[in-house]
């Protein structure tokens, strides 16, 4: 997508399909963070909803035809599918898969001491760079960078997680504390432009 700020609808639908329309992939999530698996054979049973079609494999091994299976591995920027999605499930939150769409994010939570992590990373390293930042639905933060290409560690310090393999959840995802993920800047999102600070790749951080 061009470097333009995008407003997000404050309608789930509505937004997943913003994202999609702007190039972003995306996937449904369910309230518990949980990704959807939904072909019958990619179905756990449960003790309500028996399964007799399940097999088991891990997500990356999956031989589903669908594009519809194992959460973000099936994440897309396919409008019409995005729609089909939330047509089917309207109140799914958005998930969004971060090195797939380019980024690399610090996953800032405070009821866990991230924002004293965060502090005492930066009096190490320095004020780290200016980037596009999304307020969680439990009053954390997400800082996003673009993707430096390498693999990155898990954490930084307690409540202070690197999230790049994985995924998060995008504006106007509900957390499950009631509270909605915003982007800042008046809840518009842009993608970002800064790069992943070098200071925090492994490398440079075994140099140091």
């Amino acid at each position: 997508m061009t470097n333009q700020t995008l407003a997000i609808p404050p309608d789930l639908p509505s937004a997943a399909v913003a994202y999609a329309a702007a190039g972003i992939r995306v996937f449904r999530v369910r309230p518990d963070k949980a990704p959807f698996a939904n072909c019958a054979r990619c179905r756990p049973p449960t003790a309500t909803r028996p399964n007799p079609f399940y097999i088991v494999h891990r997500p990356e091994d999956c031989q589903c035809t669908a594009r519809t299976c194992h959460g973000f591995h099936a994440a897309t920027a396919d409008v019409n599918l995005v729609k089909q999605w939330w047509a089917e499930q309207p109140d799914a939150n958005i998930g969004a898969p971060c090195a797939l769409n380019g980024w690399a994010v610090l996953d800032v939570d405070p009821r866990h001491n991230g924002d004293k992590s965060l502090a005492v990373l930066e009096q190490r390293v320095g004020v780290l760079p200016g980037t596009v930042m999304q307020i969680t639905g439990g009053d954390g933060l997400h800082i996003v960078y673009r993707t430096p290409g390498v693999s990155l560690p898990g954490t930084l310090g307690p409540g202070l997680d690197v999230k790049h393999n994985g995924y998060i959840l995008l504006a106007p995802s509900v957390h499950a504390s009631g509270g909605r993920y915003q982007w800042s800047g008046h809840g518009r999102f842009l993608q970002p432009v800064a790069p992943w600070p070098a200071v925090l790749t492994p490398s440079q951080r075994r140099a140091a």
